[in-house]
């Protein structure tokens, strides 16, 4: 069996396969589909050496178990838009990190938003068409009461940029 190239057969290279709910054939087929999801399910089966059956019946499993969440075209975000790529951490009063998050995760720039540990509680990634967009983000929807402080890396190079975003 062919193993495409990917990265989630060397992160889980050296985990124990039995506590894995994937196994070697599931592995390469969901590395494939990573790498061209719409590869026809005939070409996946001759890449891997397995019958065209097998292939569809274990991305229905995969699909069933919600391994497989869908499948979306990558799109370099710079290449369209030429994006600044802002990591934005804020220190929010304890009683209303929620009410934030709620607030700003269907901000349209926002990429991510997670609550996190250590000195800061909310960390957005960003995209920004420019400085002054990103600085009328922060002026407008970051400067309230119940958030203590904020702090704004802007990425200037990516040496391993998001697949998803081409940044």
């Amino acid at each position: 069996m062919e193993h495409p190239k990917c990265g989630l057969i060397e992160r889980w290279k050296s985990f124990d396969k039995s506590l894995l709910p994937v196994d070697d054939l599931d592995l390469s087929i969901l590395c494939a589909l990573r790498e061209n999801a719409r590869i026809t399910n005939l070409e996946l089966s001759k890449k891997l050496g397995v019958s065209e059956a097998t292939v569809r019946r274990r991305i229905k499993m995969l699909e069933d178990k919600g391994i497989i969440k869908g499948y979306s075209a990558l799109i370099n975000c710079y290449a369209v838009e030429n994006s600044i790529k802002a990591f934005i951490y804020l220190k929010v009063d304890k009683r209303y990190i929620d009410k934030i998050a709620v607030e700003l995760r269907d901000e349209n720039r926002l990429i991510t938003l997670y609550r996190i540990l250590g000195d800061y509680d909310l960390l957005c990634e960003c995209l920004f068409l420019n400085m002054r967009e990103l600085q009328e983000f922060e002026d407008k929807k970051l400067k309230r009461n119940e958030i203590l402080s904020t702090v704004t890396h802007v990425v200037s190079k990516a040496y391993k940029a998001c697949e998803w975003i081409g940044i």
